[in-house]
C-alpha cells in the first residue's frame, strides 16, 4: 500500500514538472537579457507589495532599476503602476515617495493608482501614457514576470521594450512556479 502511494506520489510529481516545463521556459525567456541604451519616453514600473507603506526589498529593485534609466537619460517620465494594497496606500504612492527620496522631480512621475493585478496595470496606465503623449516606454518589472507583461502590454496598446529585473532578493524557483500558473491562467481565461 505505502509502495502504491509513494509511486502516485512519484508519477503525479513527475506529471507536474512535465506539463510546467513550457511555461517555465516562457517565465525564463529575459533571465539573461539585459536591458537596452536605446532612450524611451517612459518607464513603467509595475508595483510590488508594500511593507508598512515602503517598498519591499522586491520593489525596491524595479525601483532602482527605473532610477538607473531615469539617470542615465534613457528616459524623462516614470510610470509608476500600483493600487491600494493591505497598507491602505497606494503602491504607486509608495513607489512616488521612495523615488523623490532618491532625487527625482515629482512632476517626472505619473501614477497609475487603481490596478490590482498585472492586466489593469497594462490597461490602466495605457491611459496615463495616451493623455501624456507617450508612445514608447520600458516595461520594469522582475524577468519572470515580463513575458506576460509584455503580453498584456500588446494588448493594451502599449509599445514596450523589455528592462528585467535580476533580482537579488527573491527565491527564484517559487516565484517562476508562481509565475507558471499564472501564465497557465493567462492562456486559459485573459486572452
Amino acid at each position: 500500500m505505502q509502495k502504491r502511494l509513494l509511486y502516485a506520489v512519484l508519477v503525479g510529481f513527475l506529471a507536474g514538472i512535465l506539463l510546467m516545463a513550457p511555461f517555465w521556459s516562457r517565465a525564463s525567456l529575459y533571465d539573461d537579457v539585459s536591458v537596452s541604451t536605446k532612450p524611451s519616453d517612459a518607464a513603467l514600473i509595475l508595483g510590488a507589495a508594500l511593507w508598512e507603506g515602503k517598498p519591499s526589498p522586491a520593489l525596491k529593485e524595479r525601483l532602482d532599476m527605473a532610477l538607473q534609466l531615469y539617470r542615465r537619460d534613457q528616459v524623462q517620465w516614470l510610470v509608476l503602476s500600483g493600487g491600494v494594497g493591505k497598507s491602505g496606500l497606494s503602491e504607486a504612492e509608495g513607489m512616488k515617495r521612495y523615488l523623490v527620496q532618491q532625487g527625482v522631480k515629482p512632476d517626472h512621475l505619473l501614477l497609475e493608482e487603481q490596478s490590482t493585478r498585472t492586466k489593469e496595470n497594462l490597461f490602466f496606465s495605457k491611459r496615463l501614457l495616451r493623455k501624456n503623449n507617450i508612445d514608447q516606454v520600458y516595461l520594469v518589472t522582475h524577468d519572470y514576470h515580463l513575458f506576460r507583461s509584455l503580453a498584456y502590454a500588446k494588448q493594451a496598446g502599449i509599445r514596450a521594450k523589455p528592462a528585467p529585473v535580476h533580482s537579488r532578493v527573491l527565491f527564484t524557483p517559487f516565484y517562476k512556479s508562481r509565475e507558471c500558473l499564472a501564465i497557465i491562467k493567462w492562456r486559459m481565461v485573459d486572452r
